[in-house]
């Protein structure tokens, strides 16, 4: 079954001091969220502190995620920050923009499976979250079905919003990958009335959630994690008004 969760990653002004982090998460539990995957905080919050945060207020962190050059460039820390954090599952955001090229994909592909390999060493699983511009094809094969098929190891990371923005679907995409998605992000957007796309609460936007949430189900996805990383109103309002509109649909985490 898919378990509802939250992308830290939402609230990033709100998660650059030590007592910055320890607020937010509580509020993310009083809201009712459990299950959290946490990106950018701010390196100046010890990895200690971030965890002892998560024991305090009930949280539990089922992934991390960073850019790709981050990763690589850093690896032994995302190695240390996963095991203090009891997480086993690392996300890699984003094959380049300079990479995205015939000899650049190679060499996304080459370095995705050497921290692969490491990882496992740690019994961390690595997954691929890919952006919009992802799905481009290169010599005739979009860049996502490369890197997948090249690393039948490393999971995909979903995300609803940059698949429909790509002008794909993402339950052909669920069902495609079933099995080697854990993790989808729930994301929507809608269009101001000069044609400027900015992100809303679910519900509130243009994507049909309905298909979406069954897809899920159906292929074993394992979370689902709420994410806007910018508002029109008060952050933390974006965040419950999501896990409203889940509940309200009759989307819990037993039926997801």
């Amino acid at each position: 079954m898919t378990s509802l969760g939250f992308q830290a990653s939402s609230l990033r002004p709100y998660l650059t001091t030590a007592d910055e982090v320890q607020h937010t998460f509580r509020k993310l539990h009083i809201m009712g969220y459990r299950d959290v995957q946490l990106q950018w905080i701010d390196p100046a919050v010890p990895l200690a502190f971030t965890a002892e945060a998560l024991r305090e207020t009930g949280l539990k962190c089922i992934a991390t995620q960073e850019d790709f050059t981050v990763v690589r460039n850093n690896l032994d820390y995302y190695v240390t920050m996963n095991r203090l954090w009891e997480s086993d599952s690392l996300c890699v955001s984003t094959i380049p923009r300079e990479l995205m090229t015939p000899g650049g994909i190679v060499e996304f592909c080459d370095a995705m499976g050497q921290m692969a390999r490491t990882l496992g060493e740690h019994g961390i699983e690595l997954t691929f979250h890919p952006l919009w511009f992802n799905y481009e094809y290169i010599n005739g094969i979009r860049a996502i079905d490369i890197v997948m098929e090249q690393l039948p190891k490393v999971g995909l990371t979903l995300c609803v919003y940059h698949t429909v923005r790509a002008g794909e679907d993402p339950v052909a995409l669920l069902e495609r990958y079933q099995g080697r998605v854990n993790i989808c992000h729930f994301k929507d957007s809608a269009l101001s009335t000069e044609g400027k796309e900015y992100l809303v609460p679910l519900g509130h936007g243009r994507i049909d959630w309905l298909p979406i949430f069954e897809a899920c189900h159906r292929t074993g996805v394992k979370w689902g994690l709420v994410e806007q990383e910018n508002w029109q109103k008060d952050a933390f309002d974006c965040a419950k008004e999501s896990l409203d509109y889940l509940t309200k649909s009759g989307i819990t985490s037993a039926n997801v």
